[in-house]
């Protein structure tokens, strides 16, 4: 694992003169007394600098383990629901959902800064809006959050998409981003929300899905029940009591708990 996560420059090397006592030389060395039994530890016996391998890393700030950590990240990349995680790691509501959120924030930063323009004539980008909000004691009415909104190109790979955040969901506000960010032609797919009704007339070809007579349609042709609403099954989920931390293929801050919009869905990046 620690080769694994040093490979991939997730964890930093160490190895080098003490900059504490410019005599001695910083060594990875055993220590049980911490959650990963390693410590970085300069070996001069008068200076005995240290500090934890998760320095500097996307680990850094968290008393956790790394096998901990990555496991949590393991979970959320597969979408496993929060409360299935707690049950199976035996961790705390509050730590599984602070980094639930922590890699939410990653992803958004990640994509934020890798926005780029997109599409042109034939081609089809998906436009959604969000809201990302706090709830008292993670129960009930919004009481604050951010809107955001974004875009991405139907069926490019490696996708490509822009993200930014809003004050509100005006056609003042969404109708210069669609034209800084999306190329004249494009064809821009979106619900019925008002602020899209000017596209056309801004050089696009507009198509809408009405969420709400889509799911009328799908109601009257499939029956009402969990498997139909897209609840997975218990066996799609990962055995999160026995998961090997050697399956997995690869600290956040007190972060507010993101929720979407309840008639907002079209967009998946929004909703990760």
């Amino acid at each position: 694992m620690f080769d694994f996560l040093y490979s991939h420059k997730l964890l930093i090397d160490f190895t080098e003169k003490c900059e504490h006592c410019d005599s001695g030389t910083v060594r990875l060395v055993t220590d049980n007394r911490h959650p990963d039994n390693y410590i970085w530890r300069c070996d001069n016996r008068n200076c005995r600098d240290q500090h934890t391998i998760h320095k500097y890393s996307f680990f850094s700030g968290s008393k956790l383990s790394l096998e901990q950590i990555l496991k949590i990240v393991y979970f959320w990349a597969h979408k496993c629901p929060q409360e299935l995680v707690i049950h199976g790691t035996k961790l705390s509501n509050h730590t599984v959902i602070e980094f639930y959120n922590f890699c939410r924030e990653v992803c958004s930063i990640v994509i934020e800064k890798q926005s780029e323009q997109i599409s042109g004539p034939g081609k089809v980008v998906e436009i959604d809006e969000n809201k990302f909000g706090k709830r008292k004691y993670n129960r009930g009415k919004r009481v604050e959050g951010v809107w955001v909104f974004g875009g991405i190109e139907r069926d490019s790979n490696p996708p490509k998409c822009f993200f930014e955040t809003v004050e509100d969901r005006s056609a003042a506000t969404f109708i210069p981003i669609i034209k800084r960010w999306i190329l004249p032609g494009t064809t821009i797919s979106s619900d019925c929300w008002k602020a899209y009704s000017s596209l056309q007339e801004e050089g696009y070809i507009h198509a809408t899905v009405n969420h709400i007579s889509s799911l009328f349609q799908k109601q009257a042709h499939t029956p009402i029940t969990l498997k139909a609403a897209g609840t997975p099954s218990r066996s799609h989920y990962p055995n999160l009591a026995h998961e090997s931390i050697s399956t997995i293929p690869t600290s956040p801050n007190n972060a507010s708990e993101p929720t979407s919009s309840s008639h907002h869905h079209q967009t998946n990046f929004l909703t990760l």
